[in-house]
């Protein structure tokens, strides 16, 4: 899922990151300009560099749309806070001094942006002040047919990595890559599937030409006769230009009305914070599930809560708002109020609790929800948890299992992990516990013989191009190294002599010394 986050992306801003972060079925996402030549200048005026506020060095692209908001990927800034970041417009060299400088004000996020399949991979940022002497590209309206059709000639550019896993360029860079239809793009498989709704594909069924690590949030564009369109934001793809990967662009004209419904009204725009998806702990269906959503005011604009609504799906039973203090409230800049919610469960199963509401002065319908695995308490133990870690089980961002009497939810994509062992930093945080029979941590299943404590006089030797995985050992000039856990196994396979374990300049991102 994921091109900044993630790095599946989601944290350009270190490297080496991938697009999605965090959250689709594939093991590498990434965003990324590969074939590329350096760009124009002139015909990029509006293009924007995003940079944390003390730096020169962009971790994310995007586009001055005029009237001080640039536009860019959602998981570019999701976890961003304004003050932390600025944009330089028109700069087109990396962690140079050209541009116009800015800091930002406010971030708008798509209320619908979907972390784990990067749905509705959009952002606006509002910028302390309207910049003077800087050039605004337009941005399309209606339908992308409206400006091109399968195979024309559409251009990306960015100041992303040249190759998968390869260095940052010096100055910006562009390509050509042709509009796919959406029945060609999805036949890619595994997330590409859901490709045609508000987003759309771009590239070449041989690869080589693509957007890549770096570029998330850059524009792609049209050229009509001079005229300039911006038809989509870099969002993510797997990898970085390969054969039948498709680069997948956020539609701008589908999500229009987003970018319409902030800028056309700047000067009374609210922003409003809440968590959309969470995963509460297991409970015993004939209980009670309690739960309390909280909503607040991050913006400088007061907004009145309306039309609060709750109703139930899987196995739930119909909840009910037990406490409001939410619906008619108005919530001044940094205020907040919680609406708490009950639901219980017919049988066992996923039981979840659906919140909307909306405010005064958009027209948005704002969604979340809470679930909860309902267990059927006249089932006796089984000596095993239900929804039990297995290591050979790819696990997406969000996803819960049980484990060494501790229910764990998945901070981003992870197969192989054990929940135990991980830290504050691991791919599992701990949100709860559950009552499993023995009370003893179950042993992990046998997977694949321990391997040698000392290396192996010969086999296991590491070949640039090779295929690893993450827990492979491999030795290198005498010593032994084991690739490390995803989204840094990433790194391990298929990859130039800066990751080689042991002497590349950066192969701690890839291995860890035995």
């Amino acid at each position: 899922m994921n091109k900044k986050l993630a790095t599946f992306f989601i944290g350009a801003a270190f490297a080496p990151s991938l697009l999605l972060a965090q959250p689709l079925d594939t093991k590498d996402v990434s965003p990324r300009i590969v074939g590329g030549k350096p760009a124009a200048p002139e015909n990029w005026a509006f293009y924007t560099q995003i940079v944390n506020r003390p730096s020169n060095r962009s971790f994310c692209g995007a586009s001055y749309i005029g009237d001080g908001y640039v536009l860019t990927a959602a998981h570019c800034v999701d976890n961003d806070a304004p003050n932390h970041i600025a944009v330089k417009i028109g700069g087109i060299r990396y962690n140079g001094t050209d541009g116009v400088r800015v800091n930002v004000e406010q971030i708008f996020v798509h209320p619908d942006f979907n972390t784990r399949t990067l749905a509705n991979d959009i952002a606006l940022l509002k910028l302390t002040n309207v910049p003077s002497g800087v050039q605004a590209v337009d941005i399309a309206a209606g339908s992308v047919s409206q400006y091109a059709v399968e195979g024309d000639t559409l251009t990306v550019a960015g100041l992303g990595r040249t190759s998968e896993g390869g260095s940052s360029p010096t100055v910006l860079q562009e390509v050509d890559v042709p509009l796919v239809s959406d029945a060609v793009c999805r036949q890619s498989g595994g997330n590409y599937a859901n490709v045609g709704n508000v987003s759309f594909c771009a590239g070449i069924p041989a690869g080589g030409i693509d957007s890549c690590q770096g570029d998330s949030g850059g524009p792609l564009v049209i050229n009509q006769a001079g005229q300039i369109t911006q038809l989509g934001i870099v969002s993510w793809g797997i990898g970085c230009a390969r054969p039948g990967k498709y680069g997948v662009y956020s539609d701008i004209a589908a999500l229009r009305r987003f970018v319409d419904g902030i800028v056309g009204n700047s000067n009374d725009v609210p922003s409003v914070e809440y968590k959309a998806n969470e995963t509460l702990t297991a409970f015993n269906w004939g209980d009670i599930k309690q739960h309390a959503f909280a909503i607040n005011n991050t913006g400088s604009v007061g907004f009145t809560v309306e039309n609060v609504n709750v109703t139930g799906s899987g196995v739930a039973t119909s909840p009910v708002i037990a406490n409001d203090q939410c619906t008619m409230a108005t919530l001044a800049a940094g205020e907040s109020c919680q609406i708490e919610v009950e639901f219980g469960a017919s049988m066992a199963g996923t039981a979840t609790a659906n919140l909307t509401f909306d405010i005064d002065k958009t027209t948005t319908i704002y969604r979340a929800k809470v679930s909860a695995i309902a267990k059927d308490p006249s089932t006796p133990p089984t000596g095993t948890c239900q929804d039990e870690w297995k290591p050979g089980t790819i696990y997406l961002t969000g996803d819960t299992v049980n484990w060494a009497n501790t229910t764990w939810q998945a901070k981003w994509w992870t197969q192989g992990d054990n929940p135990s062992q991980s830290n504050e930093w691991g791919v599992w945080k701990a949100i709860g516990s559950v009552d499993c029979s023995p009370t003893t941590p179950p042993v992990n299943p046998p997977t694949e013989p321990e391997p040698p404590t000392e290396p192996p006089a010969n086999g296991n030797a590491y070949e640039v191009g090779q295929n690893y995985n993450a827990g492979d050992i491999v030795t290198n000039n005498g010593e032994s190294f084991e690739c490390l856990s995803w989204p840094n196994s990433l790194w391990c396979s298929g990859t130039p002599s800066v990751y080689a374990p042991g002497t590349g300049t950066s192969w701690q991102l890839a291995w860890a010394k035995q």
